[in-house]
């Protein structure tokens, strides 16, 4: 029975548990809502059930692990909210379970080994946690594995390697160390399959491991080091003294962040540019300019240099080498290098060849579809959510809009420019500045009181998400103090959307027109959620990430 991509709504009909003999049931894309009925039990023949893509929610019925012939199970992109018991080793008979995109709490069981001809597996986008199971080597059969988007912590277990017809692995964005498991199938993954974990080791792209005996020797190391360190301290302290008639602070032309391993001169960045020849321009922004810069090895740089007669420069440079010495994110520009003298400052970055967000939405030449705009925004939105939760102390970015997102050759999207950026202190929430960034992205207790924290950069985030989608700057002329970006979007949803949206992602004659309005319309609903007036009813950044990338999957399944 297909009943997919209609608007059915309310529970599930206990009406269907009366069709004992039924073997196929798909509700795939409804509005069901309410709880899975505990009388599927009864549906003994089923054996595919197929109910992603609707609003379910509460615990999934125990009832549910007593179907023992079932070969596929679909209940992806709910909310069902419980965590998995292990009674689901009765399912041996099953070759595709898809439980992402839930609100899947607690520990993959150990029993989910007994499932020894399941072939795909996704529990990604939950909030599993614990280790990832030993028991998983049994599954000899499984080709696809994704356990991305969880809490998973401890290390993969090596004995995966056993698992030959692995061809698919995604354990991406959990708390993951340890060593990556060589040979077999994972000889074949690259780190796209291992982002953003805690601290992996041991593959091409990681540093490697270290073991005990590593860990002792840098020990003894330092200590040594801080002994002779000292001694020397003190010996330098005393020519100090002696010498005091010659003392100053001399400033040096060679400064290199902490974080970096390059260094550069100013002499070889001259000659990097031709001179800083305006040729080079890549573009100016509030505290200088930024130049393209290529190596005698053909490695090509972007040199951002300060213009230190403008008030602020030089407070600017070092805001941008303190943040970007120390956040580390595929998602945020990263530094190179640093070149400081008392007249001469600049920063050398990675250089991104496809310029920027604003350049691409307006230059005109070429346009971006809907997803490249969707994977952009994806990408700004898992760069803001490290900002504000992975690193030590929340940083509040403060200025994000389309000219601030750089996109690299792959057209994956980077956060840049960071010069008045704010880091909140220990128990920190909010701070005040009278420093403002740019009127049309910034929040309202911003602008109007100089409060800073991370929902405002969830605003000037909504703020840029509706201008992607819309390609109308909140600075538009036809925006007047009685009409804003975002009222104008806000009056036009859901029903016309079209008129809002960006016209160049819209042929009339597209068979897909429905599943383009709906992914939009989604899109830009969420740009309201952020742009709330008041900071506490904004979204998070992580809620926004969620919420993005569960539009993305199901775009993707529309399609």
């Amino acid at each position: 029975m297909e009943l997919e991509y209609n608007k059915i709504q309310g529970s599930p009909p206990l009406e269907f548990c009366q069709l004992f003999n039924l073997g196929y049931l798909s509700l795939t894309s409804n509005l069901l809502s309410g709880t899975l009925p505990s009388c599927i039990v009864n549906m003994t023949s089923l054996r595919y059930l197929y109910m992603g893509s609707n609003n379910l929610t509460s615990d999934l019925p125990p009832t549910l692990w007593s179907l023992e012939d079932i070969l596929e199970l679909n209940l992806s992109k709910n909310s069902f909210s419980s965590s998995i018991p292990s009674e689901i080793g009765n399912l041996k008979a099953l070759i595709m379970m898809d439980l992402s995109v839930n609100d899947l709490y607690g520990d993959i069981p150990t029993a989910i080994g007994a499932l020894q001809k399941l072939q795909t597996l996704s529990l990604n986008h939950n909030r599993l946690q614990g280790s990832i199971p030993e028991s998983m080597k049994s599954m000899l059969e499984l080709k696809s594995l994704d356990l991305s988007f969880n809490n998973l912590t401890g290390a993969i277990p090596k004995s995966l390697v056993v698992l030959q017809n692995l061809v698919h692995f995604n354990v991406s964005f959990n708390k993951l160390n340890g060593s990556i498991p060589h040979g077999g199938s994972f000889a074949n993954f690259t780190e796209l399959s291992f982002l953003s974990n805690e601290a992996l080791c041991d593959a091409p792209w990681l540093q490697p491991c270290q073991t005990f005996e590593h860990r002792s020797r840098k020990k003894t190391l330092l200590f040594v080091l801080l002994a002779v360190g000292s001694a020397m301290f003190a010996m330098v302290m005393s020519i100090l003294v002696i010498r005091k008639w010659r003392r100053k602070i001399v400033i040096p032309t060679n400064f290199v962040a902490e974080a970096t391993i390059e260094r550069v001169s100013f002499h070889e960045l001259r000659q990097m540019t031709n001179g800083f020849h305006g040729d080079t321009l890549l573009g100016s922004g509030a505290f200088g300019s930024v130049y393209k810069g290529v190596r005698e090895n053909g490695t090509t740089w972007a040199i951002k240099v300060f213009d230190l007669q403008l008030e602020g420069a030089f407070k600017s440079f070092d805001t941008e080498c303190e943040v970007l010495r120390s956040v580390r994110h595929r998602n945020l520009t990263k530094v190179i290098s640093a070149c400081s003298s008392p007249d001469f400052k600049a920063l050398v970055l990675e250089y991104m060849p496809n310029g920027s967000l604003e350049k691409w939405l307006y230059s005109g030449s070429q346009i971006l579809n809907i997803m490249q705009r969707l994977d952009i925004m994806i990408d700004v939105a898992c760069g803001l959510e490290y900002l504000h939760y992975g690193y030590s102390t929340p940083v509040v970015h403060c200025d994000l809009k389309p000219s601030n997102i750089l996109l690299n050759q792959d057209m994956v999207g980077h956060v840049c420019d960071f010069g008045i950026t704010k880091l909140l202190g220990d128990g920190e929430n909010v701070i005040q500045t009278k420093t403002l960034a740019t009127f049309g992205y910034i929040a309202p207790e911003y602008g109007l009181e100089g409060l800073v924290s991370i929902s405002c950069d969830v605003y000037s985030f909504g703020i840029t998400l509706m201008e992607t989608f819309t390609k109308r700057r909140p600075k538009d002329e036809m925006f007047t103090e009685e009409l804003s970006l975002r009222r104008w979007i806000e009056e036009s949803l859901p029903d016309f959307v079209i008129k809002v949206m960006d016209a160049d992602l819209l042929h009339l004659e597209d068979g897909l027109l429905k599943t383009k309005l709906a992914c939009i319309s989604s899109i830009l609903q969420i740009g309201l959620c952020c742009t709330t007036s008041s900071p506490e009813e904004r979204m998070s950044m992580k809620d926004v990430l969620r919420a993005l990338q569960k539009i993305k999957l199901q775009f993707l399944e529309e399609l």
